[in-house]
């Protein structure tokens, strides 16, 4: 069962817990805005979820493509 759930996941990387908060980053980032509450609000929502700093970075290495993409049809 944890095979077909991660497969999931793989395939739907918005299912991530970590999705929300790595396309707030990452449409920042794209908008070429600095937010400095951007920072204070991932940390919130983050730790709200259990979820680390580094976790955030490893799913965004592991979707920026995904990310930018979805991010640029939504923003620009």
């Amino acid at each position: 069962m944890a095979d077909k759930i991660d497969k999931l996941l793989e395939s739907n990387f918005r299912l991530d817990p970590c999705y929300v908060p790595a396309m707030l980053k990452v449409s920042t980032k794209l908008q070429g805005s600095d937010d400095a509450h951007l920072d204070e609000l991932l940390e919130g929502t983050l730790s709200s979820s259990n979820l680390t700093r580094q976790d955030l970075e490893t799913y965004i290495d592991l979707h920026r493509d995904e990310l930018e993409e979805e991010a640029k049809r939504l923003v620009f």
